[in-house]
């Protein structure tokens, strides 16, 4: 290689099927070669001599220095991260608030990293009129007049939040009453089971989107959401759903892919398009809990294998369906858009207690880490609080360990709370997120090439 030249610390080389793609991890660039150019290309990288190139050798040198895959002998990594971080880490921005409607639950689900934190001398609790109106006053104080990128939203979330049913009605009128003028998504988070036509009817009224927790089939979906007595929910779900959109609702689907079932995830994403007739829809991956929940790097294998298999079914067999986790990775990733933080808990949003305090992650709420504030504070403000702040910084290009990662741009850190329970700190790594990140930014290279090689930059 020519002397004054060397390999960009980002650059990552992918080979698949006699093609390697070149991709830098933080342009996002991709460069396709021939595998046959490509030893050429190494022997050229291995050589101290001043060479003379021509054809499609320097066509490829010229690229990658374009690309910045080939940089100068004294391009540091770090320095070019600091130079680039003022972009993109900002000071908390408020937007989304997480309403912990209740700490009651009907259901017992076997994963629930809710219940699985809730400690034995724990004292359950609904939200009152008094809290909700707080919150929402809070709310509307913080983001108010200020802009966002996307719509600030509200999330009732719990427990089951229809379990507390008459307070979250109450919280939407007062929103209504007081705050006529202010623009808000509404989203409740529910299984379904305590849906009535009469909730379904107010909630439609209201404008509240609905993300219901419905794991696939009955046998997938009684593997681990049951009743306290142990018995499937599943059919109740089902009854919830069709009673949501016989009042015009268009629920979206929350679902879970656990050890039971990440095998089946073919299946799962069949019938819930063919069968439901669900066109928008998240698939979550298991939290760690202590005692609970275990790291299984087998488990994370299967379920980025799974998340990735349902894609390319999506995009064979049922365009018009959006599955968020990957969806999000694909639009960023042809929009060369990097993901600065998985979680919306970096910076942007806030959960409120049954009793309203205030913490950053609904993960906690059974401990209480994080939540040292509340909504009865006039003077509380997340956007200036140190936790806050901290968690607002943390993102995959702060994180040194993360830099040699070619998912650096699209992976987003996953999850800060299974970092912490993994290693005590929010600013390890989460483990079981790393497992699906690598494997869907290899899925998008090759996906890219498979559609658009007939115009991508690709030399044979």
């Amino acid at each position: 290689m020519q002397k004054n030249l060397k390999i960009s610390p980002f650059a990552h080389f992918f080979e698949r099927n006699n093609i390697v793609c070149i991709y830098h991890s933080i342009k996002m660039s991709s460069l396709y070669i021939t595998a046959a150019l490509y030893s050429q290309l190494k022997k050229y990288f291995a050589s101290e001599k001043e060479e003379t190139l021509s054809g499609k050798l320097a066509k490829i040198v010229a690229k990658l220095k374009k690309n910045e895959i080939l940089v100068p002998q004294d391009f540091s990594a770090d320095k070019y991260i600091k130079s680039i971080l003022p972009l993109m880490i900002k000071p908390p921005h408020i937007r989304v608030m997480v309403l912990h409607m209740t700490d009651f639950c009907n259901l017992c689900c076997k994963y629930c990293f809710i219940e699985g934190n809730i400690k034995k001398n724990y004292r359950r609790k609904n939200m009152t009129p008094e809290v909700m109106e707080k919150a929402i006053d809070k709310f509307v104080q913080i983001t108010k007049g200020k802009a966002f990128k996307k719509k600030p939203a509200i999330v009732f979330y719990g427990g089951e939040p229809l379990a507390n049913w008459e307070v979250l009605l109450h919280g939407l009128k007062y929103l209504d009453k007081k705050y006529p003028d202010f623009a808000v998504d509404k989203v409740i988070i529910t299984n379904g089971t305590l849906v009535t036509p009469k909730i379904a009817k107010e909630l439609k009224k209201y404008d509240v989107g609905v993300s219901l927790s419905i794991d696939g089939p009955k046998s997938c979906h009684n593997a681990n959401r049951v009743y306290r007595d142990g018995s499937g929910t599943f059919d109740d779900v089902v009854k919830g759903l069709e009673i949501m959109r016989a009042a015009g609702l268009k629920p979206s689907a929350s679902c879970v892919m656990s050890k039971e079932t990440v095998m089946q995830a073919d299946k799962v994403i069949q019938w819930l398009v063919e069968d439901l007739g669900i066109t928008a829809l998240g698939f979550n991956h298991v939290s760690i809990v202590p005692s609970l929940n275990y790291y299984d790097e087998k488990y994370e294998n299967d379920f980025a294998a799974a998340v990735l298999k349902v894609q390319d079914i999506i995009q064979q067999k049922y365009p018009n369906v959006y599955e968020r986790r990957m969806n999000h990775k694909i639009n960023c990733f042809l929009d060369k858009q990097i993901i600065r933080a998985d979680c919306t808990g970096c910076g942007e949003q806030f959960s409120v207690s049954t009793t309203g305090e205030v913490g950053i992650c609904q993960g906690y709420m059974g401990t209480r880490k994080t939540f040292n504030n509340s909504v009865l504070d006039e003077h509380f403000d997340p956007n200036k609080d140190e936790i806050f702040i901290e968690w607002s910084k943390r993102s995959p290009f702060t994180m040194p360990e993360c830099y040699t990662c070619a998912a650096l741009s699209t992976c987003g850190g996953g999850c800060p709370r299974n970092a912490d329970v993994l290693s005590g700190s929010i600013w390890k790594k989460d483990l079981p997120f790393c497992h699906f990140a690598k494997k869907a930014q290899e899925w998008l290279i090759w996906k890219q090439f498979d559609f658009e090689k007939e115009h991508i930059d690709y030399i044979e």
